[in-house]
């Protein structure tokens, strides 16, 4: 091929990336008959569907043979748009991902059922292998050659993996809908649920309070394309992140309907294990908002039909270890309530239940970061109730596995907000143990080390009310240990960063009983440090505050022990 040749074939392009992409195979081949050059810039725009391809997959696409796979492999190996993948395999390679998304979209619109056809082909290929990675190859292939078929198996895939999978795969799988999503390749209800699959990882992440369009947006095109199980989980998800930035009552009201769409499939299907599972997740999630508002009674009977559910589908399939999560979570969730009303007792039974499960999960496969994060917070639970027995020695190895294992993820993934959360939590209850057994100065860098991580979750995102909550209560636990250490004056300051977090907070939802309850411990503890410093009409006005606060809460619920 001539110099002008070339030139003439690169201004026909007129710097369209997908055009450009394939004149690498002439540009690469000039010597070639036409024909092969043709064959190859076939191989290379069907190369493109995959995310990466070798000469068998190759084969697999084109419908060809071994030996004219293995010659096109090579020749498209040789060409600049194309490089290794070595995470895939020695003879693996890929398009470069500019290259790649061009071919896509101009496939998607130009040869519309070509691109079908080698999706549903390359879908075909990959649904052979059992490995996560292979499975995201093929939901991601599926929903580009048979969109609404392919959004009731991704609807599936997410049930199964959202308490199965490690985290890194369902990461994967998010990043490679994100990918579809971007690119406008999906529509109706393969959109609506490649975009809950995307949210839902980031909700896991503690990424909740920036969500709130995402939500509302998610829940619309639900509506608009009449898919009610899509409808209840955007429904779950609003709630998650109107809980998150604080809004306790507009929360409750999506967990409703959360509640009110899940009965209905249930009672539709009651055959549907699925649909009885997502009915018990949506019950927990009406309890936890009533619990945070305080109606202890009302969220136990939510949590308990919760557990109920899950006890009988554990039953039916005690090999399914999604179920078997679900149910150590329903046995959590009671055990907090419980808790929340002096039944300890009861409760450590609970928490024991759900230790017993995680420990059982993580031991049958230590490498899920996410069972190991779930029996780490179940550590954290059975500690709590031991300390709250005053079986402090029994508390301090129960919170010493918690922040082990918490400080095992943060540092596997400094970027994950919700790890670094429990480490710092990990933190504040190790230094709330010492403290209560007098090791002043070992609970002070404890909570000195919960502070730091937590003053940088809360100023990553101010809108996270639950970060803020955090920030304030680790403010509080470092006045304390400040106060029993007769440094006064450092323990005022914290008390009084405390009390201005309270404050905002409890003004923001004065519905909120848990903040309530912190606005009412923040102005106890300042009035503690006032009367320690002889300032009697202050601290005598900052305990009238407290007990103005906590009047009104007991009257609200006299079964709240707290």
């Amino acid at each position: 091929m001539e110099f002008t040749e070339q030139l003439a074939l690169l201004q026909a392009a007129a710097g369209d990336p997908a055009k450009l992409a394939l004149a690498t195979a002439d540009l690469a081949f000039p010597a070639l008959p036409p024909g092969e050059r043709l064959a190859l810039r076939e191989a290379l725009a069907a190369a493109a569907i995959a995310h990466w391809f070798d000469a068998n997959i190759l084969a697999d696409l084109l419908e060809i043979t071994a030996e004219e796979s293995r010659v096109l492999h090579g020749r498209l190996c040789q060409l600049t748009v194309v490089e290794p993948f070595p995470a895939r395999g020695e003879t693996a390679v890929n398009v470069h991902e500019a290259a790649r998304l061009a071919l896509r979209k101009s496939l998607a619109a130009e040869r519309t059922d070509w691109f079908r056809t080698l999706s549903e082909r390359t879908a075909t290929h990959f649904a052979k292998e059992p490995t996560p990675a292979a499975r995201i190859e093929w939901i991601y292939h599926r929903l580009c050659s048979a969109p609404d078929e392919a959004a009731s198996e991704l609807e599936r895939l997410d049930r199964d993996w959202s308490g199965t999978a490690h985290p890194e795969d369902r990461e994967a799988l998010a990043v490679a809908l994100r990918e579809l999503v971007g690119t406008g390749l999906i529509h109706a209800r393969a959109l609506v649920w490649a975009s809950l699959c995307i949210a839902w990882v980031r909700e896991d992440r503690r990424e909740t309070a920036q969500l709130g369009d995402d939500a509302l947006s998610i829940r619309d095109l639900a509506r608009d394309v009449r898919d009610a199980r899509a409808e209840s989980d955007a429904e779950s998800l609003l709630g998650e992140v109107l809980q998150a930035q604080g809004k306790l009552g507009e929360a409750q009201v999506a967990f409703a309907e959360n509640l009110a769409i899940s009965r209905r499939l249930a009672e539709q299907d009651p055959s549907n294990a699925g649909w009885q599972r997502d009915l018990a997740v949506a019950h927990s999630r009406v309890g936890g908002v009533l619990q945070a508002q305080g109606k202890l009674g009302e969220a136990q009977a939510a949590f308990a039909e919760d557990l109920a559910i899950m006890r009988r589908l554990a039953e039916q399939d005690p090999s399914n270890a999604g179920w078997q999560r679900e149910l150590a979570g329903a046995h959590s969730w009671v055990g907090d309530v419980l808790q929340a009303q002096d039944k300890l007792g009861e409760a450590q039974a609970a928490f024991a239940e759900d230790l017993a499960i995680m420990r059982r999960l993580a031991e049958q496969d230590p490498s899920n970061a996410r069972w190991q994060r779930d029996l780490a917070v179940a550590h954290n639970r059975m500690g709590g109730v031991l300390q709250a027995q005053g079986k402090l020695d029994e508390a301090r190895a129960a919170f010493a596995e918690y922040l082990a294992i918490s400080r095992r993820l943060a540092e596997h993934d400094p970027s994950n907000a919700g790890w670094q959360r429990e480490l710092a939590v990990a933190h504040i209850c190790e230094g709330a143990v010492l403290e209560a057994q007098g090791e002043l100065g070992e609970a002070q860098a404890a909570f000195a080390e919960g502070l730091a991580i937590s003053r940088r979750l809360a100023e990553q995102d101010p809108s996270n009310a639950g970060w803020q909550r955090d920030l304030a209560v680790a403010h509080n636990c470092v006045g304390g240990v400040l106060q029993a250490q007769g440094k006064l004056d450092e323990a005022q300051a914290a008390f009084a960063e405390a009390l201005a977090i309270s404050r905002r907070l409890a003004e923001q939802d004065p519905r909120n009983a848990g903040w309530q309850r912190d606005l009412a411990a923040a102005h106890n503890c300042v009035g503690g440090v006032l009367q320690a410093q002889g300032k009697l009409d202050e601290a005598q006005a900052a305990f009238a505050e407290a007990l103005a606060i906590s009047r009104q809460l007991a009257e609200q619920d006299p079964s709240n022990a707290d």
